[in-house]
């Protein structure tokens, strides 16, 4: 029976998700019946429900089906848009006032996203609620998850106080960064930025439009910054830390993140960690590009599906071009675990799926050999192993046992 070491999630943000712990998670569900009966049966006694994992490729929400739940927001499983009803809306507008009511816009959203995810992961953050995220991602074979969106220091005290410190490391947008004591900066592993959004929600900057079917005529997604704008926060985070991530999903936002630290110039560059988180849609002169500048792909096996499940809303040449694993691997030279690390993102968290998503993905060129995977996203066995079957007749893979050695 085939072996792996424990996990390390190079992306996620557990105290979000700890939040969501007593919510309810749509990611397996097929029918919006199901979906409406999952939420109503909750038993979680918290002011709001929490919801995410919904796929809005598989089913919509209407007016009439929120306003029949108690106060609940529902997160699209990109965390990219959500859905509430009135009655939460009343409790977060008195919560958080009327900036709230700017959630429907979806410039805003995109721009403001590190602040509403914030928002929700400070609802129900505690220390108990962080212990018992951290089980659920052992019993699914991580060890660690690296917080990409920290909220503050009092998240690190958080982690201190459930003794979590060593199993992340925290990532902090460039003002949150500045609010932090010295020595709270000191134990931020580097600086975040955003240039895009998503494509769930028809926000990811891509070069050809979206198809109309899904968001109307001539969308081509949404950059964050200017070029200017972009070039001049890379730099000044890089002089703030060694490290830097910066979330690029479209191929026009991968474009204007490469061409930004071009500018920023490779002798820099060389001395510096800077990560480039997603890369869904990179091309091949792209990825080139990136090589040449010694920047590393944080990448998620687990969007490989996002080819099916988005044939909605993208070209079939995006379709085809998603994830491109072998490409980046036998003809750009990227190396697993060198300049080639792998996350979830959360949707959904565990081995299991990233090991399906991996082994047998929508498209033969998004598929990452073992040897890979566990260069990418593993530990070392001192922390422990996972054992998993390999039904290839049904192209499965199935978590047999977990073991913990800590």
């Amino acid at each position: 029976m085939p072996t792996i070491p424990l996990m390390n999630d190079h992306h996620s943000h557990p105290l979000f998700y700890a939040a969501f712990a007593s919510g309810v998670c749509l990611n397996g569900v097929h029918k919006k019946a199901e979906a409406l009966e999952f939420i109503q049966q909750n038993q979680s006694d918290t002011p709001i429900k929490l919801v995410h994992g919904w796929q809005s490729h598989r089913f919509q929400f209407t007016d009439s089906d929120l306003e029949s739940l108690p106060p609940v927001v529902i997160f699209n499983i990109s965390l990219h848009s959500l859905l509430t009803n009135q009655a939460a809306r009343k409790i977060l507008l008195n919560r958080y006032g009327n900036q709230f009511l700017k959630v429907d816009d979806k410039d805003w959203y995109e721009s403001n996203l590190r602040v509403i995810l914030n928002w929700f992961a400070n609802l129900n953050a505690d220390s108990d609620g962080l212990i018992l995220f951290y089980k659920q991602l052992l019993q699914q074979g991580i060890y660690s998850a690296e917080e990409l969106l920290l909220v503050d220091q009092d998240e690190i005290d958080l982690f201190d106080r459930a003794g979590l410190s060593h199993r992340t490391k925290f990532w902090a947008a460039p003002d949150v960064f500045d609010l932090l004591s010295s020595g709270y900066q000191e134990r931020v592993s580097g600086i975040k930025l955003f240039t895009d959004g998503a494509i769930g929600s028809g926000t990811a900057a891509i070069s050809r439009s979206y198809k109309s079917s899904f968001s109307g005529p001539e969308n081509f997604g949404m950059l964050i910054y200017e070029d200017d704008e972009l070039e001049n926060a890379i730099q000044t985070s890089l002089q703030k830390k060694a490290a830097l991530a910066i979330h690029a999903i479209g191929d026009r936002a991968i474009e204007q993140v490469i061409c930004g630290l071009e500018k920023t110039g490779k002798s820099k560059l060389h001395q510096k960690c800077v990560r480039i988180e997603h890369a869904q849609l990179i091309h091949p002169d792209q990825a080139r590009r990136v090589k040449d500048l010694g920047v590393t792909l944080s990448m998620q096996p687990n969007f490989s599906s996002d080819s099916a499940a988005y044939s909605d809303r993208l070209d079939s040449d995006f379709c085809q071009s998603n994830n491109p694993f072998r490409m980046l691997i036998d003809e750009i030279g990227f190396i697993p675990g060198q300049d080639l690390i792998f996350g979830s993102d959360g949707m959904p968290h565990g081995a299991e799926e990233a090991l399906n998503q991996s082994f047998f993905p929508p498209l033969e060129n998004q598929r990452i050999q073992l040897d890979e995977f566990v260069a990418g996203y593993c530990t070392d066995l001192s922390r422990g192993q996972i054992e998993f079957e390999v039904d290839e007749s049904l192209r499965k893979i199935r978590i047999k046992q977990i073991k913990a050695s800590f």
